[in-house]
């Protein structure tokens, strides 16, 4: 899979993918199609520290780095795409708390979250923003020693035993990033929203109405949104590789499964030539993907930062991931058109991995600013 790995990385991605066989796979269509959140299924990802795979032991997580949390997501998402992209969007709130929180509040907060006692949500999309932060409406306001948040998320993942969330909201000097107890009175779920794909994280609106929270629930600056969530972007776009990686794996092995039991006259379906021959590319698109990705996961262990490195590892392991979904699908026929199998399942789970984390045109623009740099003019 990976080159040069510990013999305790080996060890881990071994337990993953023995646990994803044995405990993720038999349920993974039942909470796709129903859009259910296993909550005791994510205790026993606690009970292994997976969920706090970077964060360090001092706080009940396996102190491990962005190879370890790849390793972890892609072996989950092999088989449920769903709950890798939960242990990745996890990481956005968890490197906030060790960044910008306070001693107290990494206390509080990290062991919950390591353990899988809990869950973190992220507040950023609303009706009519999205990558742009300065288009949101969401509002925070002083008030007495505290601050009052009012606005509107319209997509967020949400658990139903979700405790804290990470929101982003303008205040006077710009836009800020704040820790908002769910328990809080002002803080709603407005309504259920039913997602294409990724079905096994629910989706949902939340409202924050008159939602007053302490003077440290603001991470950073008041102006400080930016430096928030570039601390964990990286880390979470190596997630999102891996868990592209997983999909384009996972959908491969089981088309080429049936399709070796599946007979046409004298020869099973994987003597085909022009069958072997589109494995054989894609078997290729995902171990360039993989070597992408470690790249990008060194380069952030080391410096912090992986911004056009992950942004390759992305774009390649999406794009991979939708051709093999596709390719698995048209293998199996119309035995994998049917729901019960894991096939479109694949499929809605790689289109929407092309567009949450950062779109495909996103990456190209990043990666060519990287070679390019900026472009000397806007461009029309």
């Amino acid at each position: 899979m990976y080159t040069g790995l510990t013999a305790e990385q080996r060890r881990l991605a071994q337990e993953v993918a023995e646990f994803a066989a044995t405990r993720v796979r038999p349920g993974a269509e039942a909470r796709s199609r129903d859009q259910v959140w296993d909550a005791g299924l994510w205790r026993e990802f606690g009970a292994r520290r997976w969920p706090g795979v970077v964060i360090p032991a001092a706080y009940g997580g396996l102190g491990g780095g962005a190879l370890e949390h790849a390793l972890i997501v892609e072996g989950i998402s092999r088989v449920d795409a769903s709950l890798g992209a939960a242990l990745n969007l996890l990481q956005q709130t968890v490197m906030a708390i060790l960044s910008f929180a306070t001693e107290a509040q990494k206390a509080r907060y990290l062991p919950l979250l390591a353990d899988g006692r809990s869950y973190s949500i992220t507040g950023i999309t609303e009706s009519d923003s999205g990558s742009k932060l300065e288009d949101m409406q969401t509002r925070a306001v002083r008030d007495g020693d505290g601050w009052v948040i009012d606005g509107c998320k319209t997509e967020v993942h949400i658990p139903e035993h979700v405790q804290i969330c990470l929101v982003f909201a303008k205040t006077p000097s710009g836009i800020g990033a704040f820790l908002v107890d769910t328990g809080n009175p002002g803080f709603k779920v407005t309504g259920r929203r039913d997602i294409v794909g990724l079905r096994g994280l629910p989706m949902a609106a939340v409202a924050f109405e008159r939602c007053r929270v302490p003077g440290d629930a603001l991470l950073g600056a008041e102006n400080g949104a930016y430096d928030v969530f570039f601390k964990s972007f990286d880390l979470t776009r190596i997630g999102n590789a891996a868990k592209c990686v997983g999909i384009a794996d996972g959908a491969l092995d089981d088309a080429i499964a049936y399709a070796r039991r599946r007979r046409i006259g004298g020869n099973v379906v994987t003597d085909f030539q022009g069958l072997r021959w589109q494995i054989a590319d894609l078997d290729t698109r995902v171990h360039g993907a993989r070597a992408l990705l470690q790249v990008a996961a060194d380069e952030y262990t080391r410096t912090g930062r992986s911004t056009a490195a992950s942004a390759r590892a992305k774009l390649l392991a999406s794009t991979t991931a939708m051709e093999a979904a596709t390719v698995a699908l048209q293998v199996t026929g119309s035995h994998g058109c049917f729901a019960d199998n894991p096939f479109a399942r694949y499929m809605m789970d790689a289109k929407v991995s092309q567009i949450t984390g950062g779109t495909i045109e996103i990456l190209r623009n990043a990666i060519a600013r990287d070679r390019l740099g900026k472009p000397t003019a806007p461009t029309p």
